[in-house]
């Protein structure tokens, strides 16, 4: 699946023994690979420059930050390498979060080294390391997002400003995609997050994927 020659992954855990036992079921999984660990944030902001890695596990609470940003940054700075959570997090913010900074599979850690094994070998197959709760979130996502959408009752000129504030535009680049006023589109805003029930664009892009008016890439 990658070359044998200078092959690394990254793992990325906080907790000696929990990280010890995640090089072990990458090295299980994938006998080529060489693990280089990390157990802080800036450990791993720090080793990324110096490997060409083919896959990364990382978890996502950090001591000093969010393994969010080391999703983020593979990839912008290693699109290849194969990202896949590792975490105790099991619920739809965390799932979809990883997804859309670029994370390729979420497994749960209280599962066994065979099962944890088992996901990662099925890369090789093409398929994403998830784990059953972590798919059944997503087939959730999908199956109620049409309900969902309803009972929100967004009008369409709502959603067409939920979109584009959702992909990062901002009021005045909105306004003129719309041909509105700044004005407008904040008011648009405003109602839209009193609909949603968020406070901020983290999570207003979060309810725009759920209700799929956005999807992850």
């Amino acid at each position: 699946m990658w070359s044998t020659d200078n092959a690394f992954a990254l793992v990325v855990e906080d907790n000696p023994e929990t990280r010890q036992w995640l090089t072990t079921c990458v090295k299980t999984a994938f006998s080529e690979l060489s693990v280089v660990e990390a157990g802080t944030l800036a450990q791993a902001m720090e080793k990324i420059p110096l490997y060409e890695l083919s896959m990364a596990l990382v978890d996502l609470g950090l001591p000093d930050g969010s393994g969010l940003d080391v999703i983020r940054t593979l990839q912008n700075e290693q699109p290849d390498c194969y990202v896949v959570v590792a975490t105790i997090y099991d619920d739809d913010r965390n799932l979809f979060t990883a997804l859309k900074a670029g994370a390729r599979g979420y497994i749960l850690k209280d599962q066994d080294r065979d099962r944890i094994v088992s996901y990662l070998q099925g890369i090789r197959k093409d398929q994403p390391p998830l784990s059953p709760a972590s798919s059944q979130r997503l087939i959730n996502h999908f199956n109620n997002k049409g309900n969902a959408r309803r009972e929100v009752r967004l009008t369409p000129r709502e959603e067409e400003v939920l979109c584009l504030i959702a992909k990062g535009y901002s009021v005045d680049e909105a306004a003129d995609l719309l041909s509105l006023s700044a004005d407008t589109v904040k008011g648009y805003v405003k109602s839209v997050y009193a609909k949603l029930g968020v406070s901020n664009r983290s999570e207003v892009t979060l309810e725009a994927i759920r209700l799929g008016i956005i999807e992850t890439e």
